[in-house]
């Protein structure tokens, strides 16, 4: 037996589905967001790496700076999403509510479709905001290959301590 939904439900229901698309389309932006700002320490690392290249103390500077702020706007992109993303989680936990998928009888005998642990919802999925760490990583890894490249003494001193 499925209960009927009345005539203001199916709106609600609705809701809960351009919710739920908006929910998929924050979490593509973020991992589009990641992976552009990995293919761009990637690209320009590879650029590094070959052979000829030199880069002086300025254009390492540059560059660093340039390494640090693009990681500062992917790590505010990446919080801002994680925010926004803890909002529509809790409009689809309003529309749930609304649906009836918390009460007794509703869709199941004697107990709740979802239970409360699905009602904490909204707070989930934290570890997705922690993927900022990936970025600055690779972003610290980029500007130690500059200065590597801008000191090439210090990179054979290192080579020289790696060998041993």
């Amino acid at each position: 037996m499925h209960p009927v939904l009345p005539p203001a439900s199916s709106s609600l229901l609705e809701a809960y589905k351009k919710h739920t698309g908006e929910l998929s389309g924050i979490e593509d932006r973020q991992n589009k967001t990641i992976a552009l700002l990995l293919g761009i320490f990637s690209a320009a690392g590879t650029l590094l790496l070959k052979d000829g290249s030199h880069v002086g103390y300025f254009g390492a500077t540059y560059l660093s700076l340039m390494a640090i702020i693009i990681t500062c706007i992917g790590h505010h992109a990446i919080n801002e999403l994680h925010d926004l993303r803890i909002a529509v989680r809790d409009l689809l936990v309003r529309c749930e509510i609304g649906l009836g998928f918390y009460r007794d009888d509703a869709f199941l005998a004697g107990r709740p479709l979802y239970t409360p642990y699905e009602g904490k919802y909204p707070t989930r999925g934290g570890w997705m905001k922690q993927n900022y760490w990936i970025v600055w990583v690779v972003a610290a890894g980029f500007i130690g290959l500059l200065f590597l490249k801008a000191y090439p003494t210090g990179a054979r001193s290192l080579q020289i301590f790696w060998s041993r």
